[in-house]
């Protein structure tokens, strides 16, 4: 019997310490580390979120004080104020009850007289001198003179001091689609000065009608072309425009983005201009705000993404196109997904 429970012993701890058994408890003891690290990992993830929820609550409470304290020293000026103000009043009151029992001396009379004798004069000089008797028009290319000065609203014998130089600018930049800006001046005694900035670069884009028009870089519709005419302008590819009116800026039809969609187009158009890209650029397509893609002439394919960096882009496409071979194509990405690097992928 001693001999068999020793036999069973000695073969108990071979198999304890046989090669499965250790890989086995190897494997429970990795088990169990890996159980306590997970446990301590979302120890650690509860107490940060804890210690994010604790900030965001003591920042919650500092913003509640802060406006309170606002309020309270905004109703202590306020009071503050009104007390002057009041005080003002009583004065003036009190003032105006004691000059009733005062008599005006002569010489107040005369300084009286005499101010009321200068107001007439410049009121005179006003009326019968400084009138309009000419308009200069400068900087106009694309309008003639007349045709600014008729859409000013400006006639010969109005008053030069009392003209109204935002109405006259207003006037002109809505009745006239190509002038961009106006700044009015005056030129004593009797001139108006007009200075004209008209948009140098139209776009041709395509109504839901099929219709070509002409727009601003800020969106404005020019004038309607024909396929023949719309070859000497840059092509917007998308979006299409809705019911344009010449003279207003357009819209764009359909879903509930197409106002963020047309606010993309307008800024891009702009930086083009600002880059001095307007006559390398061929093509612009802005299906939405999120997918902006231009051609550079006929070599290029250059994928914007967003209006992100827009200006920066820009200026990195020259960069990127002025270091390729003048026989390369292809397509240059700067969508920036990846960090601020370009992506050229030549044709093969």
């Amino acid at each position: 019997m001693e001999r068999e429970n020793r036999k069973k012993t000695g073969g108990a701890k071979k198999r304890h310490n046989s090669p499965a058994a250790r890989i086995a408890q190897k494997r429970r003891a990795e088990r169990l580390a890996a159980e306590a690290q997970e446990t301590e990992q979302r120890r650690l993830e509860r107490q940060e979120q804890a210690a994010r929820e604790a900030k965001r609550r003591r920042e919650e409470k500092k913003a509640r004080d802060s406006r309170a304290a606002k309020e309270a020293e905004r109703r202590r000026e306020e009071k503050k104020e009104r007390q002057r103000l009041n005080e003002i009043s009583d004065k003036q009151t009190r003032q105006a009850k004691q000059s009733k029992h005062r008599r005006i001396s002569p010489d107040t009379w005369k300084r009286l007289l005499i101010m009321a004798a200068i107001v007439v004069a410049v009121v005179l000089s006003m009326v019968l001198f400084f009138r309009v008797r000419d308009v200069e028009v400068r900087g106009n290319h694309y309008y003639s003179g007349e045709e600014i000065v008729a859409a000013a609203g400006i006639a010969n014998g109005d008053n030069l001091l009392t003209l109204s130089r935002g109405e006259i600018a207003g006037n002109i930049i809505a009745r006239l689609p190509y002038v961009k800006t106006v700044r009015v001046t005056r030129s004593l005694p009797d001139t108006v000065v007009l200075t004209i900035t008209e948009h140098e670069t139209n776009y041709c884009i395509r109504s839901t009608t099929g219709s070509l028009y002409l727009i601003t870089a800020a969106g404005k519709a020019t004038q309607e072309i024909t396929e023949q005419e719309a070859g000497e302008y840059i092509q917007i590819l998308e979006p299409q425009i809705s019911s344009p009116v010449i003279g207003e800026t357009v819209s764009l039809a359909g879903t509930e983005s197409a106002q963020a969609t047309l606010e993309a187009l307008t800024l891009t158009l702009q930086e083009i201009e600002n880059a001095g890209l307007s006559k390398q650029i061929a093509s612009v397509s802005v299906p939405s705000a999120y997918n902006i893609s231009l051609w550079y002439g006929d070599r290029f394919d250059v994928k914007l993404g967003t209006t992100d960096q827009m200006d920066y882009k820009l200026e990195f496409l020259k960069i990127v196109v002025a270091e390729q071979k003048s026989y390369v194509t292809g397509t240059i990405d700067l969508t920036f997904d990846s960090g601020n690097e370009a992506h050229v992928m030549p044709d093969e």
